[in-house]
């Protein structure tokens, strides 16, 4: 690649230059470094010639026409790319190295959704990330719009941080076989060029109205409160990152912050983990698309003549064919005697099944705020939330207890040291994970006590009766009762 030197000044591209020295991303590490070696040759003068920006250019421009001409193909589908890095209102950068401003994005999304042309939204995502800012602007544009219409995102072939954030949003999320998914996190950029201006006599002093305002200039180190700060900054950002992650794939907070490690994760595996629903290509969703706009002939009147040619006169048979919430068909003959009783228990079932629906959506909405799993949702479980909620300390400490009083039930009175050590082990337990153990020890109780008895007895106790014999077997006066 042909290079040139000229020295450049960063005035013109201010905006880039302060997300380098000083940013919040979204992005893959290696595309960070990238952009940041990138940008150091281009302001020292040893940026990419003409022609080989004419090239990418090209390369760029070519894609776009790829994805406008099959935009004109399926005028019903709205085809929406998020190619490149992403940076806010980054005109500049767009125009240079391809980027993608969020907030453009945003805009188209939300014009495809309020188009009544339009009856489904494709979002084709090849993108690392890119810089904080502007990304929950594009992320609710497609979390309303999928609240409007079907919207699916597929990473081709590649949705990673920021990209993530956006395009897990949609209805439904595809990878593409080898497409990488993932890299959930932030990551701060600071320079600190302290030891350069030093290196040429220079030193600058900041006058600030208020201790805290606008830590972490370039001029200044990247420790003690400033670090802290920018720390703390960094985990509220992840955080939202998160929460935005749990809210578009529908799973609670818990279970997208095993996904916010950095870890990035292809095709199938992504599958696996929950960060997509299945495996596809864009001409795969491109004709599922075009196939659901397609109206489909599907009468659910049906005529069928059982009148014979020597009786004119004879009523011809009216067949209504629904089909219920599970898929399965339900045929009515409307000439039959029956056929105002069979209309009544069809129109039972048919609310009954539209009821139980309803009912299982309302058991998932429930489960999804609650962070359990839907067939968690029981009585019990209620229970435990409940107390839970309404003192925290004191349902800790009756697990606590419950924990005691069954290792004293499955180990025996005598055996302290096993009692103790569940009960130090209980102690040191989350909350959230003391019913488990809870559960453990009462399964063990009942392994060892199947007919009912409630503990071990003591050492010195006599012996049990035999159970074959009639006579009842004495409570052992260590037995507790839960």
């Amino acid at each position: 690649m042909t290079m040139t030197t000229k020295t450049r000044s960063p005035t013109h591209l201010s905006g880039v230059t302060a997300l380098i020295a000083n940013g919040r991303w979204a992005i893959k590490g290696d595309q960070l470094q990238d952009i940041v070696t990138g940008f150091s040759a281009y302001l020292a003068g040893h940026g990419p010639s003409e022609d080989t920006l004419r090239e990418l250019r090209a390369a760029r421009e070519g894609r776009a026409a790829a994805t406008q001409d099959a935009q004109d193909a399926t005028p019903s589908v709205a085809i929406i790319p998020l190619h490149g890095t992403i940076f806010p209102r980054g005109s500049m950068m767009v125009w240079m190295c391809g980027a993608v401003d969020p907030h453009t994005f945003a805009d188209r999304v939300r014009a495809a959704a309020q188009d009544p042309a339009v009856t489904s939204i494709i979002i084709d995502i090849d993108s690392g990330g890119g810089a904080v800012s502007g990304i929950d602007v594009a992320a609710q544009a497609v979390a309303e719009a999928a609240q409007a219409k079907t919207v699916t995102a597929i990473a081709n072939t590649m949705a990673c941080s920021a990209a993530y954030w956006i395009g897990a949003q949609a209805t439904e999320f595809i990878v593409t076989p080898a497409g990488e998914v993932g890299s959930i996190g932030v990551i701060g950029t600071h320079t600190d060029q302290t030891a350069a201006l030093e290196g040429e006599g220079l030193k600058v002093t900041y006058v600030r109205s208020t201790e805290r305002k606008a830590l972490g200039q370039p001029a200044e180190a990247m420790d003690g409160t400033v670090l802290a700060q920018w720390q703390a900054e960094m985990a509220t950002v992840h955080d939202l990152f998160v929460q935005a992650v749990a809210a578009g794939r529908n799973v609670s907070v818990a279970k997208a912050s095993t996904w916010a490690t950095g870890d990035v994760w292809f095709g199938d595996g992504a599958v696996t983990a929950g960060l997509a629903d299945r495996v596809g290509t864009l001409n795969d969703i491109i004709t599922e698309h075009l196939q659901a706009a397609t109206p489909q002939p599907a009468p659910t009147l049906r005529l069928g003549r059982s009148a014979s040619a020597e009786d004119p006169h004879q009523e011809d048979t009216v067949l209504i064919t629904v089909k219920d919430r599970t898929g399965k068909t339900h045929t009515l003959d409307t000439t039959t005697d029956a056929a105002q009783t069979d209309a009544q228990t069809l129109t039972a079932t048919l609310e009954s099944g539209a009821y139980e629906a309803g009912i299982q959506a309302q058991r998932e909405l429930t489960a999804a705020a609650l962070g359990v799993e839907v067939n968690d949702l029981t009585a019990d479980r209620l229970t435990q939330l409940r107390a839970q909620a309404a003192d925290g300390a004191a349902y800790r400490a009756s697990l606590i207890e419950k924990v005691e009083a069954l290792a004293t039930s499955v180990y025996g009175a005598d055996a302290t040291a096993a009692i103790e050590r569940a009960a130090r082990l209980a102690s040191k337990a989350d909350t959230a994970d003391l019913p488990g153990m809870i559960d453990d020890l009462t399964a063990q109780k009942s392994a060892l006590y199947p007919a009912g008895r409630q503990s071990k007895p003591d050492a010195g106790a006599p012996p049990q009766a035999d159970d074959t014999k009639p006579a009842a077997p004495a409570v052992p006066p260590t037995a507790f009762n839960f």
